[in-house]
């Protein structure tokens, strides 16, 4: 594992470079806080103070060390390495801003000999430390790799987070190396050595990553494709601790590509290998190189996989289309077959319950087919079947309004209220059933209007079927004046509803004197006929009645009242002695309807 003393600078004055020059290049405000020059202080001044914190600063960093030594762990051990990595952490930024004062202090031609033999030492130390603890940090990440693939479970899991922090330690190591050759080079040393070794370790580290990266993608594939992971908690862990490597080397691809940019290298194919490894489109696709690339690399692959299964995809996919021509031909089969047994069969069901299940019959059977046919082309149905199930739940909850009438069709079909063909009165509508499904029903009106009624607003409400029985009573009321022979008129409308055809003899039929009305003696008529013969018993007995009426003298009253108009004289007569005079009329109502307005 790597340890916190692999990093341990073993010189007096040298430091981590990881975070220096990260502090040293950035806005003066952000490093300068330790000692910023003010009016009346000078930079040599600064420059002074900064020598002296950092010898003492140095010093408490050597006592740390030391005690650190001689202990062996506990919360104390821990305690004192968090305060060394604060001290170490300070003097960084010390050094960081001593090395700037140093630039802008050169830059004005001042010249400070021994402050720079100090930042100069310090940082060439601190380059040499980076190179020995990144070299032990690559070697530990290969044998930590070598645990992750060999060891138990429980000792892969520990490897694996000691790996990913190994490779953010490296990571860091490397980016400290880059910063102090720029720290270097601002004041003036001779870095080219380091700077043609750290292309050249670069080149190697981008290569190794890169393959690194691709393998750990490839073993990711091969386990996540095996169809017992989700029952496999040892194969569920791996792979999740290959996930995680795979992130860890793509943030280290990262910085690798960054550099490399920074020292003018290519970078497309790495950037390419980080978007096809990790399958996360990032801003590197905006980059033509990189856009042209991938696709070129996805059409490679492409082409390459259709010529090592293209032969089998075709034998796979006619067997898919046989599997479901098959099942289509055995959906017509079993809908036939399901239409028989129902005729056959001693229940009584609807016409609307019996295409239900036939449909749903024919549909289950192409279902079964669709559903082999998608695992003949390698689909795992399992988890197809588990998504599409989530998937109707979270569909169902969007649509309740169509799950309630749907569940209102399903009890329309259970209990049966009317059929294909039933005249009905329901959801506020009159008509005839045209058709049905589980969501509405189709409602034909007596002017050949198609309307469509939810299920839901029909099952909801009262449900008149008209049409439901085959026989049905017809209610007719005829009335005579007051004047009329009445045993006539009963013996006249005996004889025309016995006469008729339609009329059944049982029940039989009944003519009764119902009621004495304002203006007429009212009879009730009502004979039975079958439920189609409805409307032409009806207008016909109507029309019978008032032909009959006719001619045996019996009249069919409307209403009438009496109306009483008053005459009189002119007021002023009485008084130059004239009689007034009054004169009473009655007529009958259509007769005064204008003297009635004139009265008013």
């Amino acid at each position: 594992m790597l340890t916190r003393s692999m990093f341990v600078s073993p010189l007096p004055c040298t430091t981590l470079a990881l975070l220096v020059t990260l502090v040293a290049f950035a806005p003066q405000h952000a490093v300068a806080q330790h000692g910023t020059p003010s009016g009346e202080q000078s930079a040599a001044e600064e420059i002074q103070k900064l020598l002296e914190d950092l010898e003492r600063r140095d010093a408490d960093i050597e006592d740390l060390r030391k005690r650190i030594k001689g202990r062996r762990g506990g919360v104390a051990q821990d305690a004192l390495r968090s305060e060394l990595g604060e001290q170490e952490s300070r003097l960084r930024r010390e050094v960081a801003q001593l090395v700037r004062l140093l630039v802008e202090r050169s830059n004005r031609g001042a010249d400070d000999g021994r402050a720079r033999a100090l930042a100069t030492e310090m940082l060439e130390a601190d380059a040499s430390r980076i190179r020995a603890a990144s070299k032990a940090a690559n070697a530990e990440i290969l044998a930590l790799a070598e645990v992750i693939e060999s060891g138990t479970p429980e000792e892969a899991a520990k490897a694996q987070t000691d790996h990913d922090q190994g490779l953010s330690e490296s990571n860091a190591l490397l980016q400290g190396f880059h910063d102090n050759i720029e720290l270097r080079r601002n004041l003036e040393l001779d870095v080219s050595a380091d700077a043609t070794a750290m292309s050249e370790h670069l080149k190697r580290r981008s290569r190794f990553v890169a393959g690194y990266l691709q393998s750990t993608k490839e073993e990711i594939d091969v386990l996540g494709g095996q169809a017992s992971i989700d029952e496999d908690a040892e194969a569920q862990q791996r792979l999740a601790n290959l996930k995680d490597r795979r992130e860890a080397l793509a943030e280290s691809q990262r910085l690798n590509v960054d550099l490399m940019e920074e020292y003018g290298m290519k970078t497309a194919e790495l950037r390419q290998g980080i978007i096809s490894a990790t399958g996360k489109i990032s801003q590197d696709v905006l980059d033509k190189d990189v856009a042209v690339g991938l696709i070129e690399s996805w059409f490679a692959d492409g082409v390459a996989w259709f010529r090592a299964n293209g032969a089998a995809l075709a034998f796979q996919v006619v067997i898919a289309l046989l599997i479901v021509f098959a099942f289509w031909i055995a959906a017509r089969i079993g809908r036939g077959a399901m239409r028989r047994a129902l005729q056959r069969s001693r229940v009584k069901m609807s016409r609307l319950a019996q295409d239900f299940f036939i449909k749903t019959t024919g549909r289950f059977i192409v279902l079964l087919g669709l559903i082999i046919a998608v695992a003949q082309l390698g689909v795992q149905v399992g988890p197809l079947l588990a998504g599409l199930g989530i998937a109707g739940f979270v569909i169902g909850f969007a649509l309740q309004d169509t799950l309630s009438n749907f569940a209102s069709g399903m009890m329309i079909l259970v209990y049966r209220p009317f059929d294909v063909g039933d005249v009905i009165e329901a959801g506020g509508v009159m008509g005839k059933v045209d058709e049905m499904n589980l969501v509405s029903t189709m409602i034909l009106t007596f002017d050949n209007q198609l309307l469509v009624v939810p299920n839901k607003q029909i099952w909801g409400g009262i449900i008149r079927n008209v049409t439901h029985q085959d026989t049905r009573r017809v209610d007719l009321t005829f009335g005579i004046g007051y004047s009329d022979d009445v045993p006539k008129a009963e013996q006249v409308l005996k004889e025309i509803v016995e006469a008729h055809a339609l009329v059944l003899k049982d029940p039989a039929p009944v003519i009764r004197l119902h009621e004495l009305g304002d203006s007429s003696v009212n009879f009730v008529v009502r004979p039975w006929s079958k439920t189609s013969d409805y409307w032409d018993v009806y207008w016909d007995i109507t029309r019978e009645v008032k032909r009959r009426f006719d001619e045996e003298g019996i009249s069919i009253p409307f209403p009438q009242r009496d109306v009483h108009v008053y005459h009189e004289a002119n007021p002023g007569a009485e008084a130059h002695g004239e009689k007034a005079q009054r004169s009473t009329t009655d007529v009958s109502a259509q007769d005064v309807a204008p003297a009635d307005e004139e009265a008013e």
